[in-house]
């Protein structure tokens, strides 16, 4: 009689404590669903914040919209195309060179035909030697170069 009160004790010891590790694996399972629908709920609401950041970039671009100022471009390029290093014969600048400039280039850019053989480059030579372009006497160095001769 001890012993079946013994094992009887012990078997609801042990149904006790199944029960109990059954009701403990339950609760995380539940708690590791909760916390994977949260998980999903938080990533889920990043995106929407997101895609909503994304539109809100969108309407204030379109309604924001810059024009280049096309005609002050284009003013500035000219005024610096006539001052300067940039400047020669063809856009109406001098830059204070005017001795270096080649008589029949300052011709043929204020429209008069050179004198000599006609209009053109017909003596031979490239835009920067020949009859129409640089005087070759400014292009020396004045040093013994590969450039200057």
């Amino acid at each position: 009689m001890v012993v079946t009160a013994v094992v009887a004790s012990v078997a609801a010891t042990t149904y006790t404590a199944v029960v109990a590790k059954n009701a403990a694996d339950e609760q995380k399972r539940a708690q590791n669903r909760a916390l994977a629908e949260q998980q999903k709920a938080n990533q889920q609401a990043a995106e929407q914040a997101q895609a909503e950041a994304d539109r809100a970039d969108v309407a204030y671009n379109q309604a924001n919209q810059q024009q280049p100022e096309v005609q002050a471009i284009v003013s500035r390029s000219e005024q610096a195309a006539t001052q300067g290093p940039s400047s020669t014969v063809l856009t109406g600048g001098s830059g204070g060179s005017d001795a270096m400039v080649n008589p029949a280039a300052q011709a043929v850019a204020s429209g008069r035909k050179k004198s000599g053989k006609g209009g053109g480059d017909q003596g031979g030579g490239s835009l920067l030697t020949g009859t129409v372009g640089v005087d070759p006497s400014a292009l020396n160095l004045g040093g013994n170069t590969l450039l200057g001769g």
